[in-house]
């Protein structure tokens, strides 16, 4: 899991924290939730250097999140590294962040509000995408 955290990206250590949350999952909480977001997001990622980086979650097929392109994806987010950790923390409303371009979706966009289920699971309280 130490290849998701990227020096640079607050983001990554989420994204670790999440696949870590997936990792320990049990088969069954696991099928669960695959069937209720059911697909695949990429996230694409800048810093504030300009470096992008991407982390694909599987709740689709697999089950697994990861560093990089996966299978494709259904719906492919780009933001910035600080609003990922605004949003995944509840701090930045996901609908208010993509009116004001800070998060730009391409495919499925009602496909990104089930994101909400999957941020709840790293934090209880989580976002409100």
């Amino acid at each position: 899991m130490s290849d998701i955290i990227v020096p640079g990206f607050e983001s990554s250590k989420l994204i670790a924290e999440l696949a870590k949350v997936f990792d320990q999952m049990s088969d069954d909480e696991r099928t669960k939730l695959m069937k209720q977001v059911n697909g695949v997001f990429q996230f694409v990622i800048k810093n504030k250097e300009g470096k992008e980086e991407i982390y694909t979650v599987d709740a689709k097929k697999e089950g697994k999140v990861f560093r990089g392109k996966g299978t494709k994806a259904d719906a492919t987010l780009t933001l910035k590294d600080e609003d990922f950790v605004a949003l995944a923390s509840g701090k930045l409303n996901g609908q208010k962040a993509y009116m004001s371009g800070k998060l730009k979706v391409k495919g499925q966009i009602m496909l990104a509000m089930k994101l909400d289920s999957v941020f709840k699971s790293i934090k209880p309280a989580g976002a409100k995408l």
